[in-house]
């Protein structure tokens, strides 16, 4: 009797998570920072479900931090899919590898990267973490922090690796314990 009013009360405490979700979807929380949506596949014209989530005055063409939810529901398995991932950043001069975790029995893998570039004659690393698991329809789910980190010199690198090496860690945990938004798909006006 007990394991039945425990299992309702589970039940009842996962559908207001999830009503809570979806009624938040147009504006996430992270790592104590608003985002809002700003790019969705049908504002984008794209085949495969996503959301973009930036601070208030970014946007999809002009950031220095956004949350990414992506559905790709061509690919089975997310671990074999973050290999792939892991062997392209591996490959690509212009990515470092921070670190590649995978866990069988929740069918789930992180990545952290940092990656070299440049906009507008400005340098700078984006530093990512992405997390891939199974999506309950069909396929799997990407869900992607970055940040931009803007350098003139060799002091500022300097800098930004501390404080990517210090943060690494956090940043890893708070997106596998953090439950991955549902996608809206909407046309958004600029």
């Amino acid at each position: 009797m007990n394991k039945n009013i425990f299992n309702i009360l589970a039940f009842s405490l996962l559908l207001s998570v999830s009503a809570g979700g979806v009624a938040e979807a147009n504006e996430i929380q992270f790592d104590n920072q608003n985002f809002i949506l700003k790019a969705t596949a049908q504002s984008l014209d794209l085949p495969n479900g996503m959301n973009e989530y930036f601070p208030v005055n970014e946007n999809h063409d002009s950031w220095t931090k956004m949350i990414g939810v992506y559905h790709l529901p061509e690919v089975k398995d997310p671990i074999d899919y973050a290999g792939d991932v892991d062997k392209d950043i591996e490959n690509n001069d212009a990515c470092v590898l921070l670190k590649f975790a995978k866990n069988k029995k929740t069918d789930q893998a992180v990545i952290s990267y940092l990656e070299n570039g440049s906009e507008n004659g400005r340098n700078f690393f984006t530093y990512n973490v992405f997390k891939y698991e199974k999506n309950p329809l069909k396929g799997i789910t990407e869900f992607r922090y970055s940040v931009k980190y803007f350098f003139k010199n060799n002091d500022e690198i300097v800098k930004i690796a501390n404080k990517v090496k210090a943060d690494n860690d956090k940043y890893m945990t708070m997106l596998i314990s953090s439950p991955i938004p549902p996608i809206v798909e909407k046309e958004l006006t600029p």
